[in-house]
């Protein structure tokens, strides 16, 4: 297997500035829950709530990993509808503008669909 520095090196940039604006984002919005959607991504979201324990309360890691578990049902809803939109529209950009859009407010109903049945 050849060893590709260069594609090493983006992944690296890339993951960490992902990384990055998850952590400001948590920092940033009140709800706990609501901003683990940003946690979404698997290796951000073991940091988020390793961090959050470390750092803070077990009730503050268990919002994040609520609102990453919540993340990761928008991000299956994301995907479907990206490749519908890529199907139906055959435009690239805007199915992925209207499947992002669509993540965050699937992301959000499925926090307050998680929310409710645990009566949170």
């Amino acid at each position: 297997m050849k060893f590709n520095f260069g594609d090493l090196s983006l992944r690296f940039i890339f993951g960490g500035i992902a990384v990055a604006v998850c952590h400001i984002m948590l920092q940033i919005i009140p709800s706990k829950s609501f901003a683990g959607i940003f946690a979404a991504f698997p290796a951000v979201m073991a940091a988020a709530v390793i961090m959050a324990g470390h750092f803070g309360t077990s009730e503050q890691a268990s919002d994040i990993a609520l609102g990453a578990s919540a993340g990761m049902i928008g991000c299956t809803v994301c995907v479907f509808t990206a490749v519908f939109c890529m199907e139906h529209l055959n435009r690239l950009g805007l199915s992925i503008i209207i499947a992002l859009i669509v993540w965050f407010f699937s992301s959000y109903a499925a926090i307050s669909l998680i929310q409710g049945l645990l009566g949170k």
